[in-house]
């Protein structure tokens, strides 16, 4: 005897069958720019399009308006290779900013095949910190994307530690991407699949670390506003010279 098909299986056939056809038509119009221009899209990984300006950036540290590089020199931190930027102001007299002085570590994508990988612990435990008032910071400036980041007091060691005396640092850190800042390599991990998706290239980045010297009983909401404007200039910065 020969079955009859399910009547009710029909739709779902048909269903099936457009599902595979809209499938076609989008891989077709996402290989056929590749395919007049002669480039196949698995012939090639995609690359990051900005990795001279990166590795530029571990070596010549970033120039910020108002503040002069005083110090920049490689620092390893668990096997990877931070850059340690200091800086001073220009004209102390003019500055109204709580501090005179601030430091920054970098950490640019090193190669291609880089991922972010929560960085922040491993800079937590080579300072030795003890950390408190723990808080999201959320930048928007003019001109550049905004960033949200982690705010904090931190207490440690530092790099050039008196003995007997332990420092105070408000810290912002963030990953500094193209279209704004986050904290989290999840973030990077979605912009950097549909860079790839759109325009056959992986999303750079960089791990940004800003430290602020504080007083040791210094209230850390004082230090917020100069915080959330050296984070956006920092972020304007590296977007127009070296994300982009």
């Amino acid at each position: 005897m020969t079955s009859q098909p399910n009547a009710s299986s029909l739709p779902n056939r048909w269903v099936n069958l457009a599902l595979v056809a809209v499938l076609a038509a989008l891989a077709g119009i996402a290989i056929l720019p590749a395919y007049l221009n002669g480039q196949w899209p698995w012939v090639n990984s995609p690359q990051v399009a900005q990795i001279e300006q990166l590795r530029a950036l571990q070596t010549e540290g970033l120039a910020l308006p108002g503040w002069r590089q005083t110090t920049v020199e490689p620092v390893l931190i668990n096997r990877q290779t931070w850059t340690l930027v200091e800086y001073r102001a220009d004209a102390p007299e003019t500055q109204a900013a709580p501090v005179q002085q601030f430091a920054l570590l970098l950490h640019p994508q090193p190669w291609h095949s880089n991922q972010p990988q929560l960085e922040w612990i491993d800079l937590a435990g080579a300072q030795n910190w003890r950390i408190e008032s723990r808080r999201r910071l959320k930048v928007t400036s003019p001109g550049t994307e905004p960033v949200t980041a982690r705010f904090f007091r931190a207490w440690g060691d530092g790099r050039r530690p008196t003995p007997g005396h332990r420092q105070s640092f408000a810290v912002v850190q963030w990953y500094a991407m193209p279209h704004g800042g986050q904290t989290s390599p999840g973030d990077w991990f979605w912009a950097n699949q549909w860079s790839q998706l759109t325009q056959r290239q992986l999303t750079p980045w960089v791990a940004v670390c800003l430290l602020l010297p504080t007083p040791p009983l210094g209230a850390i909401d004082d230090f917020q506003p100069l915080a959330a404007e050296l984070t956006g200039q920092i972020q304007q910065q590296l977007t127009a010279t070296v994300l982009n």
